[in-house]
């Protein structure tokens, strides 16, 4: 592990708004801090491929009822966005270190108020299609997940994952409510729309074409 990345694990396993669970942790979904006390009663929304969780801080900040959780598996990235929440103070909002494939065991099923999938790896290859975070397997875990009539945000700057989750929530039954392929082009207001990362402005600086959907699975 490069020295830098070392010095970010060390740091983010010292962080308590991050749960870095062990292999083979035992642990119900209930034991996790987003279902305590005092949360009770507050919606909760999660970040997947979080990276450095700048969706989740913006989104955290802007509306302090609502748990926020990013989810990733490289804690080197989420140590920049945890170490960023508690600086500003930002109870509601938590870090897993976790792979997607994993979420439910930590969290209750249809508790789920909202999941945004932010700029996820698109897996150009054919062979890597199943591994795409709106490849069918991925579905059927937010399907469980989500309260019923809950939303999954997509942006992204790729046109083939763009393509490909359409076809793939329209195959099971599912009912797009958002469709754009250029957001910075649209007149429209979209959920998030606010919420400009590192990465997006990259992508968009180089002529990019931001897109988003936002889609229910019930």
């Amino acid at each position: 592990m490069p020295k830098n990345k070392r010095h970010k694990y060390e740091r983010v396993k010292q962080l308590p708004n991050v749960i870095m669970p062990a292999d083979g942790e035992p642990l119900s979904a209930c034991s996790y801090p987003w279902h305590s006390d005092g949360f009770t009663g507050m919606p909760t929304v999660l970040e997947l491929g979080c990276g450095k969780g700048e969706h989740s801080l913006a989104f955290a900040a802007d509306d302090p009822k609502t748990v926020h959780v990013g989810v990733d598996y490289k804690s080197h990235r989420m140590c920049v966005g945890a170490e960023q929440a508690a600086a500003q103070g930002l109870e509601n909002l938590f870090f897993l270190r976790t792979r997607v494939e994993h979420i439910r065991s930590f969290f209750l099923p249809h508790a789920i108020a909202a999941i945004w999938l932010t700029f996820p790896d698109p897996h150009i290859k054919q062979r890597k299609a199943k591994c795409r975070l709106s490849a069918d397997p991925f579905l059927e875990i937010y399907a469980d997940l989500l309260v019923p009539g809950g939303n999954v945000y997509l942006k992204t700057d790729s046109d083939p994952l763009f393509q490909f989750t359409r076809q793939t929530v329209r195959r099971r039954g599912g009912h797009i409510q958002l469709d754009c392929d250029n957001i910075h082009g649209s007149n429209g207001s979209l959920p998030g729309g606010g919420v400009v990362s590192a990465y997006e402005k990259a992508a968009v600086s180089q002529g990019a074409a931001i897109k988003f959907l936002a889609f229910r699975l019930d």
